[in-house]
């Protein structure tokens, strides 16, 4: 990666701005090994190396992006004296090749007790800041040289190239570099076209890779040129006249076929006819409409197509269809002025473009105009725009003061189409974000129905309690409670009803004596009060003024129901002083309440849980499930629909589990699930599930369908177990899947429980290419500082949210704010449990990526899903 006249310079650089500074560097890449020598001493070395061993190091390595990640990050060491920035070195192609780690020690911190050696240099914070500003620069610099010379690959996406060392990736260079030679040539398009496939063909060692086109009458076929490896493997003295149907794969779609996939019976008679044992087939479009098919074809021997392989067939697919583009047309709408004028007018946020030599305004669009800024804001602003310190692309926050505005820039240097080098920035007003995350923020321990606490400040509150009870010797309590046939008044009158049952009851316990300020609703009718011990000498007074509270019928939708309620009553410190303790007793006596016909009260006993015959016939057949391979474990898909386009479409599917079992039927997760975290055999489990949805999705990305992907739910115990990595790891491996095609879901509540653990867990996951997903964000763990600190890739906003879209104005304010931010992290969007065509067109308005509901699908079998949508 590095070469050693590149190291020597690097190392120049790296001693000076270490004796300007008084800091010390080191360059390491992206494994850790040292790419240059540390400035500033053996001694220092030693000294800097006891304050931060290698663990940490690797730690704060893996915070660092390998594309188009942040380039400049602080990492905090248990010496709180000893500061260390980490400023990003990357190829033309934004990779990560190498981290300049950066210490000082930091002259306001330290104390008597850490005074640092004599031969240690001694900085402030500010000193800091400035040297990392020079080495970003450089950085910057070094970026902007590597960028000039793999011009023409990154147009080609081909950012891999820059990465290979080996022969047979030099080779594949070599290779590509000709082929894009052949692009630049006069000749015909398909002289051009079939040296580039000879060239690919002897790289990919196939038999046989030829150009098929499409004819005018949008049926026949006709084979444009080809290559073959021998005579007896050509087919285009042969190919006689042929049609669309003749070949499975002309359907508009990608195909990838190796010796040990799946294929259907078309497929599959096309390659017994042909003698056939591998395929890639590409389509080739001009405008919406399919022109071409490449095809890489292996003729006997079976073959299995690694990932650079097919990376490496789509790149060639790519330049052919640029060159079939340039002959057809020689005018770019991209360097005509009108055009390019009319694509920054329809572009959704104000724009303005200005010369860099000659500091002035090149143009605004309608919205740059259109700012509701005042005159003197404006003027602040176009100077903001033309800072004269600015070189290198980014984006910040700008104030307007006396508009009391918030706008967000972001900026990058481009050509203009006279060739001028110009800036372009974008800006939208952040205004209305600002104020709903200072809302957002402010209800983060509020349930938003309801108006209570919400299950994350009941469980702050209650570690608290039990720290004050042990303190006292005194005792206290938890009641658990959930109302009884709840879903059915809501089927019965409605969810508007059902939601102002909920409104009553938290306003009923609420104004209980010694109720007050102490009850939380957890869950969509599960409540919790917390009896102190100051009020549990009154605690059968207090559960007899609940009880008493459901005796009473509540009007709802102008008539009387009666609704009961079940109750499960923990005391501590006997039965239990952890927060999780108490709250699964709880939880097991509300469930025998609920077993002895409901509407009553139970205090928990140890017997409660082992004398459950149902539970017990549940493990028991549970547990033989598992030793049998969790065949029974059936997986289902509920579609993912991308509205980022007109209309929607397919993108995916969210893996759903299922249990079919031979002796109990049909049982559903939420019951099932909970016992399998308990029994320890949810890794099996949850492993058969990861390894069913991985291998169906590459099965579904083969057969004409490479954009889907599949999400799969990561339990709590799974996360925690040491080898979770590993698992992942292992399922990419024996499936093949792309890993950027899977993602893992977490739950909001489990991310934000252990944030440290996760970060690095998840960090680990994401290394390998996965996606990972913060799962019911919103039900009541909601903080912005998680989705910036957890590294994730998609918001999945819980479906409570959605009942109330266009009605409930803080329904509305938190899904428009969490999207704005999500787009400014880069993130995507997914919404959940849409069920009404109203609900849809509010969203669509609202600048999310996916929805997920019964509005479009229920979870499907695999057969049912297929047939729907792989088509």
């Amino acid at each position: 990666m590095f070469v050693e006249e590149e190291i020597v310079e690097l190392q120049k650089l790296q001693d000076a701005f270490c004796k300007v500074g008084h800091v010390y560097s080191v360059l390491v890449d992206t494994t850790l090994q040292t790419i240059t020598k540390f400035s500033g001493g053996v001694e220092a070395e030693r000294y800097i190396d006891d304050l931060m061993d290698l663990d940490a190091k690797r730690s704060f390595l893996s915070q660092f992006s390998d594309v188009d990640g942040e380039n400049v990050i602080a990492y905090v060491t248990a010496a709180k004296y000893l500061m260390v920035r980490g400023v990003a070195l990357r190829d033309g192609n934004s990779r990560l090749k190498g981290v300049w780690i950066i210490y000082a020690i930091d002259m306001d911190k330290l104390t008597e007790d850490d005074m640092a050696p004599g031969f240690m240099e001694c900085i402030n914070e500010a000193q800091l800041d400035a040297t990392v500003g020079l080495v970003e620069n450089v950085a910057a610099q070094l970026y902007r040289e590597n960028m000039d010379k793999t011009r023409l690959l990154d147009q080609l996406e081909m950012s891999h190239l820059n990465e290979v060392h080996n022969a047979s990736r030099l080779q594949k260079s070599e290779v590509m570099t000709e082929i894009l030679k052949e692009m630049e040539a006069e000749d015909s398009f398909a002289k051009i076209a079939e040296q580039i496939l000879e060239s690919a063909g002897m790289y990919l060692e196939v038999s046989e890779c030829a150009l098929l086109k499409v004819e005018a009458d949008d049926d026949h076929v006709d084979m444009l040129c080809e290559w073959s490896d021998t005579e007896e493997h050509g087919w285009i003295r042969d190919f006689g006249v042929k049609t669309k149907a003749d070949f499975p794969f002309m359907t508009g779609r990608p195909y990838t076929i190796s010796g040990d996939t799946m294929i259907p019976e078309n497929f599959a008679d096309y390659f017994k006819e042909n003698a056939l044992a591998a395929g890639i087939y590409l389509p080739i479009t001009l405008g919406d409409k399919l022109a071409m098919y490449i095809m890489f074809q292996m003729c006997g021997k079976a073959r299995k197509w690694t990932v650079d392989e097919l990376t490496f067939a789509n790149d060639v697919k790519r330049v052919i269809q640029m060159t079939l583009t340039k002959h057809v047309t020689k005018n770019s709408l991209a360097s005509s002025y009108n055009a390019l004028e009319q694509i920054l007018e329809h572009i959704g946020c104000a724009v303005s473009v200005y010369d860099l030599d000659k500091h002035c305004v090149l143009y605004s669009n309608e919205n740059y105009e259109g700012l509701r800024i005042t005159e003197q804001d404006r003027i602040e602003l176009v100077d903001d725009l033309m800072h004269p310190e600015r070189d290198s692309e980014g984006g910040h926050e700008f104030y307007a003061k006396q508009s009391e505005k918030w706008l967000e820039i972001s900026f990058s240097y481009i050509n203009w189409v006279d060739g001028r080098k110009v800036c372009l920035a974008t800006i939208y007003d952040l205004t209305r974000t600002k104020q709903y995350q200072k809302e957002i923020e402010k209800r983060a321990g509020e349930d938003y129905l309801t108006g209570l606490y919400n299950r994350l400040r009941c469980e702050e509150d209650l570690e608290k309690m039990i720290h004050a009870t042990v303190r006292s010797v005194d005792e206290s309590a938890l009641l658990y409670i959930d109302l009884d046939d709840f879903d059915h008044i809501n089927d019965a009158i409605g969810h508007q009803n059902g939601d102002l049952l909920l409104k009553s009851v938290a306003e009923a316990l609420n104004h209980i004596e010694g109720v007050a300020g102490h009850c939380y609703r957890i869950g969509g009718d599960e409540f919790v009060v917390l009896v102190s011990n100051r009020n549990f000498g009154r605690l059968e007074n207090i559960i007899d003024n609940i009880k008493n509270v459901f005796a009473k019928p509540w009007y709802l939708g102008g008539k009387d129901y009666y609704c009961t309620m079940s109750m499960g009553v923990v005391i501590m410190p006997k039965d239990g002083v952890t927060v999780d303790t108490l709250m699964q007793r709880a939880d097991i006596a509300l469930h025998w309440a609920k077993n002895q016909g409901k509407n009553r009260v139970e205090y928990y006993n140890s017997n409660q849980a082992s004398n459950t015959s149902e539970r017990l016939d549940l493990e028991r057949a549970m547990r033989s499930a598992v030793e049998d391979g969790c065949k029974e474990f059936e997986v289902y898909y509920q579609p993912l629909m991308d509205i980022t386009n007109d209309g929607e479409r397919c993108c995916g599917a969210e893996a759903l589990l299922r249990w079919n079992s031979k002796s109990l039927g049909m049982v559903m997760p939420d019951k099932f699930i909970p016992l399998a975290e308990y029994l320890g055999l949810i890794n099996e489990i949850g492993s058969h599930v990861l390894h069913e949805a991985a291998a169906r999705c590459k099965y579904w990305n083969d057969f004409g369908h490479p954009e889907y992907k599949v999400n799969v739910n990561l339990s709590v115990v799974q996360l925690v177990q040491t080898d979770i990595v590993d698992v992942v790891r292992k399922t990419l491996e024996e499936t093949n899947i792309k890993p950027s095609n899977l993602t893992l879901e977490v739950t909001e509540s489990l991310a934000v429980n252990d944030m440290d653990k996760m970060q690095q867990v998840l960090g680990e996951i994401k290394a390998l290419g996965v996606h990972v997903a913060l799962d019911d964000f919103g039900t009541g763990y909601s903080s912005l500082n998680h989705i910036r600190s957890m590294p994730i890739d998609v918001i999945k906003i819980d479906k409570c949210f959605v009942g109330d879209i266009g009605e409930d104005s803080f329904a509305d304010a938190f899904v428009t704010s969490v999207s704005q931010l999500a787009d400014a992290l880069d993130l995507n969007v997914v919404v959940e449990g849409v069920e009404l065509e109203e609900q849809k067109e509010v969203l669509d308005e609202m600048n999310v990526d996916m929805l997920q509901g019964f509005f479009f699908d229920k979870p499907l079998t695999q057969e049912e899903f297929e047939s729907k949508y792989l088509i």
